[in-house]
C-alpha cells in the first residue's frame, strides 16, 4: 500500500498546466522522441509518467526565438556542458525514483525504523546530488540557484533532467527542436499540416515554420508518404489514408490517389 501511495504521489508530480499553442515532445527512457499537435487550449495535463522513465518537454509559445540552426542545436545538446548534466540527472533520477518508491517501504518492512531512516537518508542524499547537478547545469544557461530549489523535493527530483532540457530549448523555434530531436519521418509528418496550410493560403502560425526551409519541405511533402505503399486515397494535409471517400474526415481536404 505504501509503495502504491508513493508511486501515485510521484506520478501526480507530472501534472502540468500546458499553455495554448504549446508543442509537447516525449520519449520513453532513451528511445525515439515523439511529438503531439499544438495544444488547442490551455489545460491541465498529466505529462510525465514517472520521469525520467518517460521524459516530456513543453515548448510554450514565445514572442521571438533564437536564431539557431539544427546543426548548432545538435552540437549544443551533444556538448559536454549540457549532455553530461542531462545524462547524470537522468541516471540519478531513476535511482532516486526507485529508492523512494521501492527502497523506503521495503527497508521499513525488512529492517524497521533503522532501515527506514537509512533509506530516507539515501533519498535525501540523492535529492541533494540532483539539486547540485541541476544548479550547475542551470547556471550555464543563465539560471539562478532559486530555479533549482523546487527539485529538492523527493517527488520532484526525478524531473530535473527534463526541466534542464526544457530550459535549454525554451527559446528555440519548435521546428528546429523537432528537426533536431525527432526521427526524420516523424518530423516530416508533424510539419505536413503547417506546410500545406502555408502553401494553400490557410491560416497558420508562422512560428511553426521558423528555422526550416519551407520550399524543400513542400517538395518532399507533395509526394505520397512512403509508408502508404501506393495504396488507397490519402490526405495531402495530414497524410492519413482512406479506402474510400472524397475528403479527409479530420482536415476536410480533398483526397488524392
Amino acid at each position: 500500500m505504501t509503495i502504491a501511495i508513493l508511486a501515485l504521489l510521484t506520478l501526480i508530480e507530472g501534472m502540468r498546466r500546458v499553455p495554448a499553442g504549446s508543442v509537447v515532445l516525449r520519449r520513453v527512457l532513451f528511445g525515439p522522441w515523439t511529438v503531439e499537435r499544438p495544444e488547442p487550449a490551455e489545460r491541465l495535463r498529466l505529462l510525465s509518467w514517472w520521469s525520467p522513465i518517460m521524459t516530456t518537454i513543453v515548448l510554450a509559445p514565445r514572442q521571438s526565438y533564437q536564431k539557431t540552426s539544427v546543426t548548432d542545436l545538435r552540437a549544443r545538446l551533444d556538448g559536454r556542458e549540457l549532455y553530461t548534466p542531462l545524462f547524470d540527472l537522468r541516471v540519478l533520477g531513476v535511482v532516486e525514483l526507485v529508492a523512494l518508491v521501492l527502497g523506503v517501504p521495503l527497508a521499513l518492512q525488512r529492517f524497521g525504523a533503522i532501515g527506514f531512516f537509512a533509506a530516507l537518508g539515501a533519498v535525501v542524499l540523492l535529492c541533494l546530488t540532483i539539486f547540485t547537478a541541476l544548479l550547475f547545469g542551470g547556471r550555464k544557461l543563465g539560471k539562478r540557484w532559486g530555479w533549482a530549489f523546487p527539485f529538492l523535493s523527493p517527488f520532484a527530483a526525478p524531473r530535473a533532467a527534463e526541466a534542464l532540457l526544457e530550459e535549454a530549448l525554451r527559446d528555440v523555434a519548435p521546428a528546429v527542436v523537432g528537426n533536431t530531436l525527432l526521427p526524420e519521418d516523424a518530423f516530416v509528418g508533424w510539419m505536413r499540416p503547417f506546410v500545406y496550410d502555408a502553401t494553400n493560403g490557410r491560416e497558420v502560425e508562422h512560428r511553426f515554420l521558423e528555422g526550416v526551409n519551407v520550399k524543400e519541405l513542400r517538395a518532399s511533402l507533395a509526394q505520397r508518404p512512403p509508408s502508404q505503399n501506393g495504396q488507397g486515397l490519402w490526405c495531402p494535409r495530414c497524410g492519413a489514408t482512406f479506402i474510400h471517400g472524397d475528403s479527409c474526415s479530420e482536415c476536410g481536404v480533398h483526397l488524392v490517389a
